[in-house]
Order: structure tokens, then sequence, then C-alpha cells
């Protein structure tokens, strides 16, 4: 039986009638990524608010403030993610104090390039024999100053040769940022000469809580900061739940939060063992000249290039480059195999160094280790799952919603009536769907499937079905184990040499 939507069925008036309706085209995931960090004063975005997509660089520095961390964030993540629509959500400085250091010069004596590694920045600048220690320091801050980083620079008010180094923006995220002078070049700064004293003092983290319900209804799957202490983990946790938040029945607008967090081994370890969020990934370094935000950033961008559609979000991101982000200068302090896999182990991601020295990802696990009865769990330990899942609920969605949307609902339809669902029909829906996303690399197993999917009418409510949808998703190879037996010479059981092709 033909329905219609617009075409009456008592028309009288003769000839041809035609209504025009969709009929559904191949689902399309929009899929944006939140940078969320903090603006300085001078930028324009009103703070706590979502501004975007961001145009531009020069767009990014107007709204955020030159220098801030925001903007580096903006900057960041469009090395790792071109074409990606980019929004921020900008935040004000907490209360608190900015992170201060210094460097302290003596005359070098000699004519050369002076060499500073400035937040993963390489600033030079040019030194004579005839220098004092204060004109070099005035050369210091002009440089760093000129480079726009989130630090600014200037010459001590009572020491002519100390240089005062202080961060941007309030907040513990300013400590320890790396401030020293190149020992890997010819450098006319040497330890002899310049004392680098490094930054400390700051105290405050930003309140996320209302920042992050302004963003209202809008869905942002890749939501990327740097604030990785537990307090603002927590508010990104309620903020994605699965019983009240992005991840609730009554919200449905998902998404994933990545972070990172520079530490040693074992305070990595137990910081993440803390933690049981399948909504949020936390990838650990020990240290490095990049500001976490902008690593933040870069795996906010590779995930948003690699994991918004389909086939490439079944894939791993392991051996994605992190473009713009430096390794630890140390080796020491680069993550061995058995480092890496008690990261893994206690929900805490990693990356790896090339050997030209750029940063890879190497898992991007979540921080969820147990069910809710406490049980060890790995069905949420990897990004790719969360957003395997976000893919093909959305998709599945959008199938029974342009197929069932409008229609009533029967036990039966012995006469096929279009305008009306069955559970069976329901049912075969779904498997339909199943098979769309099986052929496109999300789950598989379609069989088992549509042997143990179930849609029921409700006991005690004749509008409402329910469904149980066992999604078996694609899985990443991670592991490849081979034995390796050697043979001096291959052997029939008979004895007799066997000759092996080759």
């Amino acid at each position: 039986m033909v329905s219609f939507n617009a075409i009456p069925g008592n028309q009288l008036v003769p000839f041809w009638y035609a209504e025009i309706n969709s009929g559904g085209s191949p689902y399309e995931n929009q899929a944006r990524l939140l940078l969320v960090g903090q603006k300085t004063a001078a930028g324009s975005a009103e703070s706590g608010k979502v501004i975007g997509p961001i145009q531009s660089q020069r767009e990014a520095n107007a709204f955020f403030g030159i220098g801030s961390m925001l903007a580096a964030m903006c900057a960041i993540a469009r090395r790792n993610a071109p074409n990606q629509p980019i929004w921020a959500l900008a935040l004000a400085d907490p209360a608190g104090a900015a992170a201060v250091g210094s460097i302290t010069m003596s005359a070098p004596g000699v004519t050369g390039a002076g060499v500073l590694h400035v937040m993963g920045r390489r600033l030079t600048f040019q030194i004579n024999a005839a220098d004092t220690g204060a004109q070099v320091a005035t050369k210091i801050a002009a440089t760093i100053n000129a480079a726009n980083l989130p630090v600014t620079a200037a010459v001590d008010g009572v020491t002519a040769e100390k240089v005062n180094v202080t961060a941007r923006h309030n907040g513990t995220l300013g400590n320890d940022q790396e401030v020293t002078f190149a020992a890997d070049e010819p450098n006319a700064l040497t330890a002899a000469n310049c004392t680098v004293v490094a930054l400390t003092g700051a105290t405050g983290v930003p309140d996320l809580i209302t920042p992050l319900a302004n963003l209202g209804d809008d869905e942002f799957d890749f939501i990327a900061g740097p604030y990785s202490d537990a307090t603002s983990l927590n508010a990104v946790r309620d903020f994605l739940d699965d019983s009240s938040g992005r991840w609730s029945p009554a919200q449905q607008l998902y998404g994933h939060y990545f972070t990172a967090q520079f530490g040693t081994l074992s305070a990595l370890v137990s910081f993440g063992n803390g933690r049981n969020d399948p909504h949020a990934s936390i990838l650990g370094l020990q240290r490095a000249p990049t500001p976490e935000w902008e690593y933040a950033a870069a795996l906010g961008g590779q995930a948003a290039l690699h994991l918004s559609d389909a086939p490439e979000v079944s894939r791993p991101l392991q051996t994605l480059i992190l473009s713009g982000v430096l390794p630890p200068a140390d080796r020491a302090l680069w993550f061995g195999k058995a480092d890496r896999q008690a990261l893994y182990a206690d929900g805490i991601a990693g990356c790896v160094v090339r050997a030209d020295g750029q940063v890879a990802i190497d898992r991007i696990v979540t921080t969820y280790q147990t069910s809710d009865s406490g049980v060890p769990d790995a069905t949420f330990r990897d990004v790719e799952t969360m957003f395997q899942l976000m893919f093909a609920t959305r998709y599945t969605r959008g199938v029974v919603s342009d197929r069932h949307g409008r229609q009533a609902l029967a036990d039966e339809n012995p006469f096929n009536v279009s305008t009306i669902a069955t559970p069976k029909s329901v049912r075969d829906t779904l498997i339909h769907a199943y098979t769309d996303l099986v052929a496109l690399g999300v789950l598989e197993n379609v069989d088992l499937f549509a042997k143990y999917v179930v849609v029921e009418r409700d006991p005690n409510n004749a509008t409402r079905l329910n469904a149980y949808l066992p999604f078996d998703v694609v899985n990443q190879l991670r592991v490849f184990a081979a034995n390796v037996t050697a043979f001096l010479q291959y052997a029939s059981p008979a004895g007799d040499t066997v000759q092996v092709a080759i």
C-alpha cells in the first residue's frame, strides 16, 4: 500500500499530483574538534563560550590573544588536521599565580649565535665579543618576546644581567616548561656564562564545569585540552558520562576528551590506576620541550582526522605522527616497551620517538579498566572502540529513524501497509543496517547479530519497542607474534631430505 505525506486521500480534482520526499542519503559523520584552553585578556573571545569554526591563525590570534595557550593549540591542531573544522572553548586564567623563571648572563666574550630553546621553539640572536652580560640579557628578552610564545621576558629591574621569564597565563601548567640554552649545537651561550632557573611558582586550575555546560546540545566528538588533574578530569567525566552526560540515552551527543600529562613512570601509573573513565585518554610522557597543551591539540587533531568516518575509524592510530611536537631531548626520558606496557595496563596512553626525532602514536587507551562490579574489563580500553560505537550507533539511529520515524506500530502487518511498523520489520531494518556497517568495516559477524538481535514490544507501553543490539566491533591488529623455528635441514617423517621450494 502506497502512503503519502502531502497528497490527501480524498483529492477530487484531476489529474497529476506529485509530492517530493527524501529517500534518505548515505550516513555522513560531521565530527567537530573542540580545543579547550586559556586566552589572554587581549583576546576578543568571550571566556567560557564556544567560538568557531576558526578560519585562520590570524583569527585565532585575534580571538584568544597573540602568544596565548589557545592560539598555540589552534596552530598545532591545524598542522595535524588540515581540513578539520576547529572550534574553541576559551577560558580565562584561574585565580592563582603565573610561573616565573630567569636567565642570568655574564659576558660571553665571543662572537657567534646565541641559541635558546623555549617551550619547543628554537630561538637565535647575535652575540658579539664585546657584549656585556646586560647587553646579552636585553637581546634575550627581545628575542623571546618577538617569538609570541606563552611566556614573556623582561630585564630585571635590579640586576641588569638577569632576564625574568614569566608565563602569560596563571595556572600550574606553567611550571617546569622548558627554557634553556641549546647544548647540542654550536652556541655562544654555555653553562659558564648562562644560568637558567626553571619556571616555578604557578598555582591555579580553571574550573571546567560551567564552560563545558555552555556547549549546550552542540556535538563535539573530539575535545582536546591540557587539563589532566583529577578535578578537571572529574568535570569531564561527569560531562560525558553514560547516566546523565553526553553518552546518556537522554543526550546521545557523545564525545571523547584527549589530554596529556607529564610525570615519571611511577607517577603516571599511579595516577592512571586511580581513573576508570572510557571517555578520556591521557597521553603520558616524562617530560618534553613542547608543552602539554600542544601535545593535547596534536593528539586531538590526529584523532579527528582518522576516527571520524568509516572504514578509517576501525584502524589503529599507532604509527601516526604528532606533527609539530618534540620529544624529550634526553633519550633516558623516552618510555621503552616495558614502560609502555605498564602505562597501558593502568589507563595511560603512550607514544614513541622515531629515528628522525618525530613523535608517533603508539597506543591510545582510555582510562577505563574495570566494570561497575570492579572486575577487570578490556571492552572500552582502546579509543578506537569508543568511536566505532559512536559511528555504529548514529548510523543505526539514522537508518531506523528514516525508515520507521513516522509509522504506526502493530504486532503483525499481514497486508504490508507501508505506514505500519512491526517488531519483525524493525528487526529486518536493524539487520540491514548492521550489514551496511559490516561492509563499511566497522562491525563484523552479521550472521551472529541476526541470530541474537531482539526486537519486542514493551509489555507496559504499547507505543514502545525495546531492542537488544549485540554490536561486534572490528578489532585493531595490535600484536603480531611469530614462532620462528630454525632447522639446519628439513626432513620428512621417513628421514628423507625434503626439498623446499622457494
